[in-house]
C-alpha cells in the first residue's frame, strides 16, 4: 500500500476557533485525552516501515492548545532519532506568535520568548501549513475562522513571522466564495508577495447532513468553475479539450493523484480530496488519533488499521 503521510492528531478540549466549515464539527469525537508512549511509538514504527517520511501535526482543535502533548511527542521523536525527515504543522495561525517576556542572561536585555516556536523546533517542524479562508482580507479571514478577538492577526504579519523563524510557508487556501471574482494571476501574485513557498488550493468538503457546517459550505464554497480556471491557468488545457499552455512547470505527481507545479517560484497543488474518500490502492494519509490508534479515515471507526 502506498501511503503519503501520517497525521498525528493532538487532543484538545474543543477548539479556540469556530470555523464555519470545520470538518471536525461534522462528526462526534469520542476519544479520550490520553498519552500512551508505547502505543504511539508502535504506530510511528509501523508508519516508518511502510515508507512514510512525512508527519503532519494537526488536530480537531489547534495543535498548539496542547503544549504538554507536543512536548511528550517531541520526546518520542528524539528517542527515535527524529524518524520523519519532513514534519509539518497545520494551523490557522493563532497562538503561533505567543510569547513570554524574558531577560537575556548575557546582556540583561528583555526579549520575547516565543515558546510555541520553541516546541515546533524541538519537534523538527519544517513547514507551517497556514489555513487561510480569505487571503485578501485579514478581518474577514478571522470572521470565517471564528477567531477569538485576542488571537486575531494580520495575514501579512503572521506570514512574515513564519518566514523570519525559518519555517517553510505553505498557504492552504480554503476555497470560499471570496475567490470567485479573483483571477488566478491575482491570487498567485498575492501568495508570492506574502512569501509562500508552497500553495494548496483546498476545495471545501461537506457531508450529506443538515449540519450548520454543511449548509455554510453549500452556500459559501468557491464555484467549481473557478477552481477549474485556477487549475487550467497553472497546468494548462489538454489538446483534446482545445489545448492551452499552462503558466506552471510540472514537478511531480503526488501519490493520491494531483500534480504539483512550479509557478513564480512556488509549488502549487489543487486538492479536491481532503477527506481521502476516493483512493483505495493509494492512501493520502493515515491518522494517529487521540486514542493512540491508527486509522485510514478521519470519521469512520471501521477504518481502524490497528
Amino acid at each position: 500500500m502506498n501511503i503519503q503521510t501520517i497525521s498525528i492528531v493532538v487532543p484538545t478540549k474543543g477548539c479556540v476557533n469556530k470555523c464555519k466549515f470545520c470538518v471536525s464539527c461534522m462528526h462526534e469525537n469520542k476519544y479520550e485525552n490520553t498519552f500512551d508512549e508505547f502505543q504511539i511509538t508502535k504506530r510511528i514504527k509501523w508508519a516508518i516501515m511502510n515508507g512514510i517520511n512525512t508527519c503532519i501535526i494537526t488536530g480537531t482543535g489547534e495543535a498548539l492548545q496542547n503544549y504538554h502533548f507536543l512536548g511528550r511527542l517531541a520526546d518520542i521523536f528524539r528517542k527515535m532519532d527524529h524518524p520523519f525527515p519532513n514534519v509539518e504543522l497545520q494551523t490557522s495561525g493563532v497562538m503561533l506568535n505567543a510569547f513570554e517576556d524574558k531577560i537575556a542572561a548575557k546582556t540583561g536585555r528583555p526579549y520575547a520568548g516565543y515558546y510555541n516556536v520553541g516546541i515546533l523546533k524541538e519537534l523538527g517542524v519544517n513547514t507551517i501549513s497556514l489555513s487561510v479562508s480569505d487571503i485578501f482580507d485579514s478581518e474577514n479571514n478571522a470572521k470565517i475562522i471564528g477567531m477569538n478577538e485576542k488571537l486575531k492577526f494580520k495575514i501579512v504579519a503572521i506570514c512574515k513571522f513564519i518566514r523570519d523563524n525559518h519555517f517553510n510557508l505553505r498557504l492552504s487556501l480554503n476555497m470560499t466564495n471570496v475567490y470567485n471574482d479573483k483571477s488566478p494571476e491575482l491570487i498567485l501574485n498575492l501568495c508570492r508577495i506574502l512569501g509562500a513557498n508552497q500553495i494548496t488550493f483546498r476545495k471545501l468538503y461537506h457531508g450529506d447532513d443538515n449540519s450548520s457546517q454543511t449548509q455554510w459550505v453549500k452556500a459559501n464554497a468557491c464555484k467549481d468553475s473557478k477552481i477549474t480556471e485556477i487549475n487550467q491557468y497553472i497546468a494548462g488545457v489538454p489538446q483534446e479539450f482545445g489545448g492551452q499552455k499552462g503558466h506552471g512547470a510540472p514537478l511531480y505527481r503526488l501519490p493520491f493523484g494531483p500534480m504539483a507545479y512550479s509557478i513564480e517560484g512556488m509549488s502549487t497543488v489543487v486538492d479536491d480530496n481532503c477527506m481521502n474518500k476516493e483512493s483505495f490502492d493509494v492512501l493520502k494519509y493515515v491518522v494517529l488519533r487521540e486514542n493512540g490508534k491508527l486509522y485510514s479515515q478521519w470519521d469512520d471507526e471501521g477504518s481502524l488499521i490497528f
